[in-house]
């Protein structure tokens, strides 16, 4: 068939996964699409996961051991990660994964699958199965369809869900360039979503669950952003910041709506 003889590269970002980062790894070996090529980076770890990731000989897992971490904002560092890894990459299609999250066995074959069906459609995500460790949970998460939003940008779901044709990463990946050193508090999965939204064509999200989301509560999200606290506000404020910057970039009019001035307000309040 020909979509076996289709490159699929996987982008593994880590940092301080110790816990995860091997069944992370053993996740995308055990695919049952073959033609894979991994690239694990690890972004300065100090709790072993380097040791971890050394022990796994695999010929088609190459491995990037980053020496300069360029922020103390794990957002930043993830950014950082995706151009290094997409830079050594080869594949044709390309598939995120941070290191502390798992694929479903079957979940690279059936995106080269519709990828190779679809000739114009440049990107995937499916649905998060949202796992915690701890309480041995899963539990299955479906973003709404909402007629209505009172802020600009659309839902999305994390990182790990998605896949790209390699033009359009590289395409996404430059037009954000300018953002590679600012909004030290918004991840890759909504720089990204939020250009495809607004700016792109041909892409879908699966009514599958084939990607185990870890709730980890030394991650950042859980950490920081999982209530309306200042954290969260000020994230807030950052995704219309960058909304208003990528219109300006390309020229383009950027419609305010009342959510944007609501936080504004509250970032001003908490400033003072």
């Amino acid at each position: 068939m020909i979509k076996k003889n289709i490159l699929v590269s996987i982008l593994i970002n880590n940092y301080n996964n110790k816990d995860y980062i091997k069944k992370s790894i053993n996740s995308c070996l055990k695919q049952t699409y073959k033609n894979i090529e991994i690239i694990v980076y690890d972004d300065k770890s100090n709790d072993g996961s380097i040791k971890i990731i050394n022990q796994i000989k695999q010929k088609n897992v190459k491995k990037i051991f980053n020496q300069k971490k360029i922020s103390k904002s794990g957002a930043l560092n993830q950014l950082e990660a995706i151009y290094k890894s997409f830079s050594k990459s080869k594949g044709e299609i390309i598939f995120l994964l941070d290191g502390d999250d798992f694929y479903l066995k079957n979940k690279v074959n059936l995106f080269v699958d519709i990828f190779t069906n679809n000739k114009d459609l440049n990107f995937i995500q499916d649905n998060p199965i949202y796992f915690f460790s701890k309480k041995k949970l899963t539990i299955k998460k479906k973003l709404k369809n909402k007629k209505f939003t009172l802020h600009t940008w659309p839902y999305f779901n994390p990182t790990s869900t998605m896949a790209f044709r390699r033009p359009y990463l590289k395409k996404i990946l430059k037009e954000i360039n300018f953002s590679r050193k600012k909004f030290g508090k918004i991840f890759f999965d909504a720089r990204a979503f939020i250009y495809i939204y607004f700016f792109g064509k041909n892409y879908l999200r699966l009514d599958d669950f084939l990607t185990l989301y870890n709730q980890n509560e030394a991650g950042d999200t859980v950490k920081n952003y999982n209530t309306k606290n200042t954290q969260w506000w000020k994230r807030r404020f950052e995704y219309h910041q960058f909304v208003k910057s990528i219109f300006l970039k390309k020229n383009k009019f950027h419609l305010k709506l009342f959510d944007y001035y609501i936080t504004a307000f509250v970032n001003l309040f908490l400033r003072k």
